[in-house]
This record gives C-alpha cells, sequence and structure tokens, in this order.
C-alpha cells in the first residue's frame, strides 16, 4: 500500500469518525435538550396547579368571608330590632310596625345563612341555623306580646332567649374566625 492510499483511508476514517461523532454529539445534544425541555414543562405545568389550586383557596376564603360579613350584619339588625321592640312593649307604646320590621329582619337572617350551606364548612352552617333557630325563638317570644311592662314572665322569656341568641351570634362569629382567621393571625 502506498502513501496516498494510505492517507486516503486514513482521510475516509477520519472523516468517517468525524460524521459518527458529530451524530452522536447532535443526538445526546437532542436528547439533554429534549430532557431539559420535559423538565421545564414539567415545572411549569405543576406551578400552574398550585397557582390556580392557591387561587381557588383564595376565592373560597374571600366567598366566605363575605357570606359571613352578610350574616353577622343581618343578626346585628335583627338584635337591633328587637332591643327597639323591647323597650316600646316595655313603654307601653303601639309595636305593630316594629313587629313587622322584626318579621323583616329575621327573614334577613335566614336569607342570610341560605348560601353557608354551600359555602361551608358545615361547623360554621351549624353554627348559623342555632343562630338562626334562636333568632326565631326570640321572635315568637315577642310575638303577642303587645305590652310587657308587667308581665315579668314575658320579660324574662325574651331576655332569655335574646341572651341565647346574643350567644348564638357570638358562636357563629368564633366559627367564623376559625375558618377565615383572625387579624394579626
Amino acid at each position: 500500500m502506498d502513501e496516498g492510499k494510505a492517507a486516503l483511508y486514513a482521510a475516509t476514517i477520519g472523516f468517517a469518525a468525524a460524521v459518527i461523532g458529530a451524530a452522536a454529539g447532535g443526538w445526546a445534544s437532542w436528547k439533554a435538550a429534549r430532557h431539559g425541555a420535559d423538565a421545564a414543562v414539567r415545572a411549569a405545568v405543576e406551578q400552574v396547579k398550585g397557582q390556580a389550586k392557591n387561587e381557588h383557596a383564595h376565592w373560597i376564603r374571600q366567598e366566605r368571608l363575605n357570606a359571613y360579613r352578610i350574616v353577622l350584619q343581618a343578626c346585628t339588625d335583627f338584635m337591633t330590632a328587637v332591643q327597639r321592640l323591647e323597650t316600646q312593649a316595655l313603654a307601653g307604646t303601639n309595636t305593630d310596625e316594629l313587629h313587622q320590621l322584626l318579621e323583616q329582619r329575621l327573614r334577613d337572617v335566614e336569607l342570610s345563612t341560605s348560601p353557608l350551606h354551600l359555602l361551608g364548612p358545615s361547623a360554621v352552617h351549624a353554627a348559623a341555623l342555632r343562630l338562626l333557630a334562636e333568632a326565631d325563638s326570640t321572635v315568637d317570644a315577642l310575638t303577642g306580646w303587645e305590652y310587657l311592662g308587667d308581665n315579668t314572665e314575658a320579660v324574662n322569656d325574651l331576655r332569655c332567649r335574646k341572651a341565647l341568641a346574643t350567644q348564638a351570634a357570638l358562636t357563629f362569629t368564633e366559627e367564623c374566625r376559625a375558618v377565615v382567621g383572625a387579624a394579626g393571625d
């Protein structure tokens, strides 16, 4: 074999090695790039899932907080109406309009508690149902008592029911605070 053929064989083998080496290197680079891209996609998908979960939890907290505020405002309005009716009934003045107002405030409490069944949790819903029951009981104590002035039994019954309604409102507030947290938590 002469030097020319040996150089040609060496050049052919060198070229083939360079092509094979470039192909192997390219394949390895492609494989690494694909692995990196897959990892980036998985990370992005996980981030989006986590963000969606956090956004949903935030939305639920906001909806609950809004519903709880509405119930507490309805309860405050109800208790104010009870106090006004009690004051006028003890004074012996006509309470017909206040009875109608009290019935409306009771309906407001009832309407405000209805979304809590959907928003949960069940402990808050149960506390809201107890609050509604105590409010209804308070209205029952006032129904039929046009004049409370000399009726000690009726006055005591009303005050007891008001205390139970107040306690139910406090329990409801505590259950709400356990769900949404208190300022400074």
